[in-house]
């Protein structure tokens, strides 16, 4: 897989998928979904696979994906992945947009990917290995 144009290879149920969110890809999905989608809501997360699977695997609708329900925040952070990657490429996500010494990421980008990480924060379940 290549991160840099945005694509991650995901398992679903055993079946190997991959997601690609081109610049087509992105647009669509804030324009359906905004800039803060709710990533822990199954049709959200759902829909926006749906548009990353577009490209090569036109028969994974948003139906489909929620049929076979995979473990939603595994699957959502996958698809967390390809966006970043979409979104910023191999640069460093920006921890806050304070960074005065560093190139800035475009505002809603940067925002986007902000709430995106406090979700999965919030959403996640503390590891319970001592590692």
């Amino acid at each position: 897989m290549n991160p840099v144009t945005g694509e991650k290879q995901v398992d679903i149920n055993g079946s190997k998928y991959v997601l690609r969110f081109d610049w087509k890809a992105i647009a669509e999905m804030e324009h359906k979904y905004g800039e803060a989608p709710n990533m822990l809501d199954t049709d959200v997360v759902a829909g926006i696979a749906e548009i990353g699977f577009r490209r090569a695997h036109p028969d994974m609708t948003a139906d489909k994906i929620i049929d076979q329900s995979p473990p939603l925040v595994p699957f959502a952070k996958a698809v967390q992945d390809a966006l970043q990657w979409a979104y910023f490429g191999p640069e460093a996500v920006p921890d806050t947009p304070k960074d005065e010494g560093k190139k800035k990421a475009p505002r809603a980008a940067a925002g986007l990917w902000m709430r995106l990480k406090a979700l999965f924060q919030r959403g996640s379940a503390p590891s319970s290995s001592g590692s």
